[in-house]
C-alpha cells in the first residue's frame, strides 16, 4: 500500500491516500485495482510498481477510477496495455459502457483515451482541487479494445 500511496504522490496534485486505495478494495465484486511490476529487488520501497488502474464495474457500467503509470515509464506503452486489461476485464464483469474523468490539461492521457474511442460528454467545472480544474467526462460504448 505505501508503494501505491508514494508512486499516486508522485504523479498527482491531488493524490489518493491509503484509504482511498482500501475504500475500493473493500468490495472485490464492485472495485478492483490492477497493478504491474517490474522486476525488483526486495529493498526497492516501490516494490517495483511501474502503474496501476482502479475501477469499478457496477450494473453494466464501468467507471475507470483511476490509471498511473510512473514517470520513468510513461509514453511507453504500459497506459496502453493497462487500459487494454482492464477493458477485457470490464467485459467479462459484464460492462456495456465505460466512464471516467480527466483533467482537461491532462493532454497525455487525452490522447490515450480517445485511441481507445473515448468521447467527451459532458464537462465538470472545478472538478479538480490544487489546481483547481474542469474536468472531461469521458464515454464509450462497450469495453472491447479498438
Amino acid at each position: 500500500m505505501e508503494a501505491l500511496v508514494a508512486l499516486e504522490r508522485l504523479c498527482h496534485s491531488h493524490p489518493w491516500n491509503a484509504r482511498n486505495f482500501r475504500d475500493e478494495l473493500v468490495d472485490p465484486g464492485r472495485g478492483r485495482l490492477i497493478v504491474l511490476r517490474a522486476p525488483f529487488d526486495a529493498a526497492d520501497p516501490g516494490r517495483g510498481i511501474v502503474g496501476y488502474c482502479a475501477y469499478q464495474v457496477v450494473a453494466g457500467e464501468m467507471h475507470l477510477l483511476n490509471l498511473t503509470v510512473a514517470p520513468d515509464f510513461q509514453r511507453g506503452g504500459l497506459g496502453a496495455s493497462l487500459l487494454t486489461r482492464v477493458l477485457e476485464l470490464g467485459t467479462k464483469r459484464g460492462a456495456e459502457r465505460i466512464f471516467l474523468e480527466v483533467r482537461r490539461s491532462n493532454v497525455a492521457a487525452r490522447g490515450l483515451y480517445e485511441r481507445f474511442g473515448f468521447v467527451v460528454t459532458a464537462v465538470r467545472h472545478d472538478y479538480y482541487a490544487d489546481p483547481r480544474e474542469d474536468a472531461l467526462l469521458l464515454a464509450r460504448d462497450g469495453c472491447r479494445s479498438p
